[in-house]
């Protein structure tokens, strides 16, 4: 049997309800006995190795394998994504009246299209991002369509060359309302029509005429998505800024073309008297994109110095890893040397994004440095590891180990970081303009604090209409189960 563990980028879980598949019941793809067709097709889809596999694996490397059930109490006859299921632990995920779902998960290979390789989601796409606001009544009754509101546009995709910019509206699709029916068509398909609007700050949406795009095809999703460096006229200061979307290092997987991206821009950021980390859009991504963005933003006294710790289950050895602000990967940037941080967060904000939180907070007077503005973060202090059957054409994400920061905290933000400056985009969507504009709301609000004109009153002033309530974002398929530990043991004992 030809099986290998390999370490590779993983973007969600999914148990989570997401847009291509999700793991319940009704839509496991591969059952225990398969047809005849089936065996013929690929008869070596599941058998009892599969089974032996995944139990194996779990219990030497999940990072709760005490809480999995006794072998005498599975149910080998599931399906695999069941039989994944049935073996993980109520702390793995989110299980509460809102959410529902496992961070660990397992999926087939074999078929390519499913395979989740890539964070960036470069492969089939238009080229934006967008948060879906489903339409309701004056009593919150569901209309039965939705707006697409676009979050950002990958420069050189089919939506940038249609003209397609962040802030737009779709309300329509080659002329039909967006339903949950033919929404995922936005995430890539045919040449197509997408009827447009903007909204305005009177609360009402106004026609803004067709827009045609061109079929979806392969782009490059470049995480290091805007920078400037902004000087503020009232308190003179020079304001780095960066939207930063996922931790990705390269988009094949050897350049570490983005690495090299934040390292050069390291040194155009040398010298500027505060700095605005946006990380709103972030879900997560690679460990060693978080240690590289947090070492070049710390201070100084933290180089040499504790980054995160891994610990792993008490059956590994060691048990614990060390990651540290460690000064040669930054040999060729340069450290900003910050002792204050603003950093803009959603919801979406997740897993590797609140790992830098959490790992510069140490050093930056115990957090207390690090203003978050925005809404809560995910709460995602774990993270995985992908263990590939090349054989049986299985890939497992479980999670493996809790990451601590130097002071060894961990579980405080299990459900997410509270901003001190709380602001929702869904309350300003007239106030959503490119990125760097000084008036978009959190940029604004950020700079608003540094020059100390900010007003809690003028920033609840809402603008959203009571019609709209938030509903999917292909922000989703991008979000890691867990920080990616990319072979750390591996590594560490070679």
């Amino acid at each position: 049997m030809n099986i290998k563990q390999t370490f590779a980028i993983v973007f969600f879980a999914v148990a989570l309800p997401f847009f291509f598949y999700s793991c319940s019941k009704d839509d496991d793809e591969i059952v225990t006995t398969p047809t005849e067709e089936e065996e013929e097709e690929d008869p070596v889809v599941i058998t009892e190795s599969v089974y032996t596999w995944i139990e194996s694996e779990m219990r030497e490397n999940y990072y709760w394998y005490s809480e999995i059930p006794a072998a005498s109490s599975l149910n080998y006859k599931l399906g695999v994504l069941d039989f994944f299921d049935s073996l993980l632990s109520s702390k793995d995920g989110k299980h509460n009246d809102s959410s529902d779902y496992f961070y660990s998960y397992i999926e087939s290979t074999s078929d390519v299209s499913a395979s989740t390789k890539s964070i960036s989601q470069t492969d089939y796409s238009y080229g934006f991002e967008f948060q879906i606001y489903n339409m309701v009544d004056q009593n919150d009754n569901p209309l039965g369509y939705s707006y697409a509101h676009i979050l950002y546009v990958v420069p050189n995709s089919p939506a940038s060359e249609a003209g397609i910019k962040r802030g737009m509206w779709i309300t329509k699709i080659d002329g039909k309302n967006i339903t949950e029916s033919n929404y995922t068509t936005l995430l890539g398909s045919t040449a197509t029509k997408f009827t447009m609007a903007t909204f305005e700050t009177d609360k009402r949406f106004v026609a803004a005429g067709d827009i045609n795009i061109s079929s979806a095809r392969a782009i490059e999703d470049d995480p290091v998505h805007y920078h400037t460096i902004i000087t503020d006229e009232k308190s003179g200061k020079k304001i780095g800024y960066l939207v930063y979307n996922h931790f990705t290092d390269s988009q094949n997987d050897k350049d570490k073309k983005y690495n090299k991206e934040l390292l050069s821009l390291s040194k155009e950021f040398a010298g500027v008297d505060e700095f605005v980390l946006d990380l709103r859009y972030n879900g997560g991504g690679l460990i060693t994109c978080a240690q590289l963005l947090s070492t070049i933003l710390a201070p100084s006294s933290a180089l040499g110095n504790t980054f995160c710790n891994l610990t792993f289950n008490d059956k590994q050895s060691p048990r614990t890893y060390n990651y540290s602000y460690d000064r040669s990967i930054i040999s060729t940037g340069a450290n900003l040397n910050l002792n204050k941080l603003y950093v803009l967060v959603s919801n979406r904000t997740a897993s590797a994004s609140e790992l830098v939180i959490n790992a510069l907070r140490p050093y930056m007077n115990k957090g207390a440095n690090i203003i978050l503005i925005g809404e809560q973060t995910e709460g995602k202090n774990v993270g995985s590891e992908t263990f590939e059957n090349t054989t049986y054409k299985w890939e497992m994400h479980p999670i493996v180990c809790q990451i601590y920061n130097a002071e060894g905290e961990s579980d405080f933000y299990v459900n997410g970081f509270t901003p001190k400056y709380q602001v929702a985009e869904i309350d300003h969507l007239d106030k959503i303009f490119d990125f760097g504009n000084t008036d978009e709301i959190m940029l604004s609000t950020a700079i608003s604090i540094i020059n100390g004109t900010y007003s809690a009153t003028k920033a609840l002033t809402r603008s959203a209409t009571t019609q709209l309530r938030k509903g999917k974002s292909s922000l989703e398929r991008k979000a890691t189960n867990g920080v990616v530990v990319d072979g750390i043991r591996q590594t560490a004992k070679q």
